[in-house]
């Protein structure tokens, strides 16, 4: 996915950005819940989510799921008698998930859901409110403040009333430890670390001159964190596998001037993994992404950055770049796609991928974004990795 990621989570990080003293990026227990925005509703009197002035005064069970769950969908009996028992009250029950509006549809038609649904969800939304896996349920009262991190076997009718009379006392729950290592910051008498290990669940990372930390992240990932994002990258044999696993990471580095993480992070893979890893810039024929002149686009300016979705067709996003669009020609034309069109956004637009053909492509794009695929040769950024 090379740089496609890295555009994602800077949109994310966006998305998710807040005004200045108003609401904190990370959900913690007492405190004001972050921003909360849902590109869609299902079950609604909305069809999509703006913020949390669409639920003031109203108490939230936010619920972190998905179709594939088995937890998840053992629990929604249990959840839809408490959306039932509470339909008369101020208390709101929201099913979020990643999964496309197509996919949680086809679900709905064998199994109800009482509650509000929001498919879709970017990913700015579960590293809000600190999603490691799933089932995973957050209690939001009236004030708008998290009160706890909890699981939907655990949410109780009593535990509402309490939710709704102010009464229910902030915890972190279960994974205050988990909390506990993302809020915590290197050791300062740590002199240096490289830590690897296999993982799961929703990525997250922290990033400082010092310092990077990251959960369930891919090497890819990684790469463009560390290394910075690559135009392309040449995978040798048996590599793909190991630079698709998702690892937690934690890197840090010597105090000095110059930031260390990436020699700390090249030295580090290679002892584990066996990876050797070398960078150059070469000329080579990509395809550049462009704008036609005078022709209007098919895409509209909005405020902000906001989620991108992808079903392996259609292209949607409530506000990013055309980098989007153009990490996921790259990944269908098998070729590095760069982005010339100086848009920098927030833009929404979709695409739909009818075709691996580089011409119909383009006729596709001239039709509906107003944009056209040149061949051109450039010098890009490429990433060698090999195995021995």
């Amino acid at each position: 996915m090379k740089r496609l990621f890295l555009a994602c989570l800077v949109l994310a990080l966006a998305a998710c950005a807040k005004p200045a003293a108003e609401r904190p990026k990370l959900a913690r227990a007492g405190q004001p819940a972050p921003e909360l925005r849902l590109p869609k509703l299902l079950n609604a009197p909305f069809l999509s989510l703006a913020g949390w002035q669409d639920l003031k005064g109203k108490a939230v069970v936010l619920e972190f799921w998905a179709t594939w769950c088995e937890p998840c969908v053992d629990n929604i009996p249990h959840l839809n008698e408490l959306a039932e028992k509470f339909r008369d009250r101020p208390v709101v029950f929201i099913s979020v998930t990643d999964e496309s509006e197509a996919a949680v549809l086809a679900f709905l038609k064998e199994r109800k859901l009482a509650g509000w649904v929001a498919p879709e969800a970017g990913p700015e939304a579960f590293k809000a409110f600190r999603v490691y896996g799933r089932p995973h349920t957050v209690l939001i009262g009236k004030d708008g403040n998290v009160k706890t991190f909890t699981y939907p076997s655990e949410v109780t009718p009593e535990k509402i009333e309490e939710l709704l009379a102010g009464r229910l006392r902030p915890s972190p729950g279960k994974d205050a430890g988990l909390h506990a290592a993302e809020d915590a910051g290197p050791d300062p008498s740590v002199l240096a670390e490289f830590h690897l290990a296999r993982s799961s669940g929703t990525p997250s990372v922290k990033y400082q001159h010092e310092f990077f930390s990251a959960r369930a992240l891919t090497l890819r990932m990684a790469f463009d964190f560390v290394l910075g994002a690559a135009d392309r990258l040449d995978l040798g044999p048996g590599v793909a596998e190991v630079m698709d696993a998702s690892y937690d990471i934690r890197l840090v580095a010597p105090s000095r001037a110059e930031d260390r993480k990436k020699d700390l992070f090249l030295k580090g893979i290679n002892f584990a993994l066996g990876l050797r890893v070398t960078q150059e810039v070469r000329e080579e024929e990509v395809y550049v992404l462009k704008k036609v002149p005078g022709v209007p686009q098919g895409a509209r300016r909005t405020k902000d950055f906001s989620g991108v979705s992808f079903d392996g067709v259609s292209l949607k996003t409530a506000g990013s770049s055309f980098l989007v669009l153009a990490g996921y020609l790259g990944e269908k034309l098998g070729r590095p796609v760069l982005d010339e069109t100086r848009e920098e956004g927030p833009l929404e637009y979709s695409f739909t991928f009818e075709t691996r053909d580089p011409k119909v492509l383009d006729a596709q794009l001239r039709r509906g974004l107003g944009l056209r695929l040149d061949r051109l040769k450039r010098k890009i950024k490429v990433l060698t990795v090999r195995k021995p």
